[in-house]
């Protein structure tokens, strides 16, 4: 099995919080927002619900060098294919593809790819 899907926009990456700060903060505000959108855009690409281990590959545009930091952008990835079921927890990621990574472009957005892999 495997999904492919564009998640359009400005990636945002996850942000540390805690239950209090979840609503508290802007940032941490924003970066809930962005998991829910990679949620939907997984599911409007009717991306299948993956139980066994997979591989994600992200490749994250910007039309700047002002971003957040690869790990975090690749988390808020992990974290909004858990909200929205793709994958049941984000310790199924065993690997990232080639290709991962940080580019610039003029239009924002994340493209991402999963795939389900042998342990």
């Amino acid at each position: 099995m495997r999904a492919f899907f564009v998640v359009p926009g400005r990636p945002v990456p996850a942000q540390r919080m805690t239950q209090k700060s979840k609503f508290a903060s802007p940032r941490a505000r924003l970066s809930l927002e962005y998991q829910k959108l990679v949620a939907l855009c997984a599911l409007a690409a009717k991306a299948p619900k993956f139980t066994g281990p997979v591989q994600l590959t992200c490749r994250f545009f910007f039309k700047s060098r002002q971003h957040g930091d690869l790990s975090n952008l690749v988390k808020a990835i992990e974290d909004g294919l858990q909200y929205g079921g793709v994958i049941k927890n984000d310790r199924q990621v065993l690997r990232y593809g080639e290709g991962t990574g940080i580019y610039y472009d003029s239009e924002e957005r994340a493209e991402v790819w999963i795939e389900e892999v042998e342990a």
